[in-house]
């Protein structure tokens, strides 16, 4: 699969410590959308900004287009995150996407079993996966569909009907034969595992964590820009 670089310019913090493979017995899950923007049309200096609300605290996102800046900062995102109880929202993310043909899209799930709080953002070629992360005090990058195999070029995210989240890849008419991975949440980890629905489906579900491809998105951690409100 073609590789995009959007160069997403995130202030994200992907965890160091390394993940363990194995197979587990997933339980089912509980996700469900609470929002999908769609193509965000914002014209200058024009923002879209959401709160949720969730018993493990709360979450506010913000995404504007900068009418003066270059293209390659066009888009500001920042991420703010609030404990329960209220208080103070801290800003976790703070950083820029560049301007591409297609725009920016954002879809939220809310995860039932947990409480947490999950945003995919689709650049047309390439879509990640971030939350917060309650026990590490820290945004994660969860998934990236540039280390999922693909030979169709579009991914997309969805809740299925069994409640787990499924990154599927496609083309813009759509084939018969999109590109299907189950992400399920996996509590002892901490973490997303992933089924491969490509080769077979199978009841006792093997969960793959690859740690060369987690070390890979350690290294390549968007730049921090600071001073940015």
């Amino acid at each position: 699969m073609k590789k995009h670089f959007l160069g997403l310019m995130l202030t994200v913090l992907v965890a160091v410590g390394m993940l363990l493979g194995g197979t587990t017995q997933a339980e089912a899950g509980d996700f469900v959308e609470v929002a999908d923007t769609g193509v965000l049309e914002l014209k200058a200096n024009e923002k879209w900004e959401k709160e949720y609300q969730t018993q493990m605290g709360d979450v506010k996102i913000r995404f504007r287009n900068l009418a003066n800046a270059k293209d390659d900062k066009r888009y500001h995102l920042i991420i703010w995150w609030r404990d329960p109880g209220g208080g103070k929202y801290v800003r976790v993310a703070n950083g820029y996407s560049p301007k591409n043909t297609f725009g920016y899209g954002f879809k939220v799930f809310h995860d039932n079993n947990t409480g947490r709080v999950f945003f995919a953002m689709d650049a047309h070629g390439r879509l990640v996966l971030y939350g917060y992360d309650t026990f590490a005090a820290k945004l994660e990058m969860y998934v990236d569909s540039i280390n999922y195999w693909s030979p169709l070029p579009l991914p997309e995210m969805f809740v299925r009907e069994d409640g787990d989240l499924e990154l599927s890849f496609d083309t813009t008419e759509r084939t018969n034969n999109p590109t299907r991975y189950r992400l399920f949440w996996d509590a002892e980890r901490n973490w997303f595992g992933y089924e491969d629905l490509n080769a077979s489906v199978s009841h006792n579900v093997t969960a793959t964590y690859d740690d060369t491809v987690y070390d890979k998105s350690v290294r390549e951690a968007p730049t921090i820009y600071e001073g940015v409100d």
